[in-house]
């Protein structure tokens, strides 16, 4: 009859993801890095949520002041990657 709000199981509905943990060690994501190029590359942690529930907030490494940044930015960086990167940047 109408269009009313989309249900979960709609394909065309949005998929949101859960909100990173605080303390989270995050990166830049490809479409972070595409919308905020001067942030490309960096990593961070996650200190809190912003003002609406899509955005979070990012203290990036060298940062005196937190990020806001839409949660889609960000993703968390796996343990592995961040240990085997040290291995050729710590010795």
């Amino acid at each position: 009859m109408g269009s009313g709000p989309k249900t979960p199981s709609d394909p065309a509905a949005p998929t949101e993801q859960p909100p990173l943990p605080h303390l989270t060690r995050v990166k830049m994501t490809a479409l972070g890095a595409e919308r905020c190029p001067n942030l490309a590359g960096r990593e961070g942690v996650v200190v809190g949520s912003g003002q609406y529930r899509s955005t979070v907030r990012v203290m990036f490494d060298g940062f005196k002041s937190p990020t806001s940044l839409h949660s889609t930015y960000v993703e968390a960086v796996v343990e592995q990657e961040r240990a085997s990167s040290c291995r050729r940047t710590c010795r």
